[in-house]
Order: C-alpha cells, then sequence, then structure tokens
C-alpha cells in the first residue's frame, strides 16, 4: 500500500511543478511591457552590432581606397619626365603652397574676367 501513495505523491509534485512551470509561462507572456523592453533591447543590440561591423568595413575600404589611390599617384608621377616629376614631388611636400598658388591662379581670372566686361 505503501507504493500507490508514494506514486501519488510524486504525480502531486510532478504536477505542482509543471503547474509552476505554466504559471511562469503565463507570467511571462502577460508582462507585455516586460518583454516590449526586452525586445527593444535585443534589437539595440543588434543595431549596434551592424553599427560597428560597417564601421569597420568602411573603415577597411578607405584603407584600402587610400592604398589605391597613392599606388596610382605613384604611377603617374613615375611617367613624369623628371624635372616636372621633382616639381610633383616638392608640390606633395607643402600642399598649403599648391592650395595658395590655385586661390591666386582662380582670383586672376576672375579678375581678369571682370575687366572684360
Amino acid at each position: 500500500m505503501t507504493e500507490p501513495k508514494d506514486q501519488l505523491q510524486r504525480d502531486v509534485e510532478r504536477t505542482r511543478r509543471e503547474l509552476g512551470e505554466t504559471v511562469e509561462a503565463l507570467a511571462h507572456k502577460v508582462d507585455v511591457p516586460g518583454r516590449v523592453k526586452e525586445q527593444a533591447q535585443e534589437t539595440a543590440d543588434r543595431v549596434k552590432e551592424q553599427a560597428q561591423e560597417t564601421a569597420v568595413r568602411v573603415k577597411e575600404q578607405a584603407q584600402e581606397t587610400r592604398q589605391r589611390l597613392t599606388a596610382a599617384t605613384n604611377e603617374a608621377i613615375g611617367s613624369l619626365p623628371e624635372p616636372v616629376a621633382e616639381q610633383v614631388e616638392k608640390a606633395r611636400r607643402h600642399p598649403g603652397a599648391i592650395a595658395a598658388a590655385l586661390i591666386a591662379l582662380i582670383v586672376a581670372i576672375w579678375a581678369i574676367s571682370r575687366r572684360n566686361r
């Protein structure tokens, strides 16, 4: 007779455990604000991760582009006659001088065009 009593006790404990799990699952489903916050946090985490991955890809592409442009510039300078290549190299070391010369050229063209009107 103790076996049916023990079996009944185990069944009661199992039923309590299952009922507790069911109540917990239902409480989670009913907690809409909590689920919304949870989903919002997951979405924010995904967006942050994608933004970081995109930033890494952009930096890598920028570096590759910079390297290709440097190689193309060096190749173009290498194909110039020696005196011109030397002047270009000097100009590359002093970009401010190039900017000043271009501004002076633009101002001169503008002044000449104003006189001709």
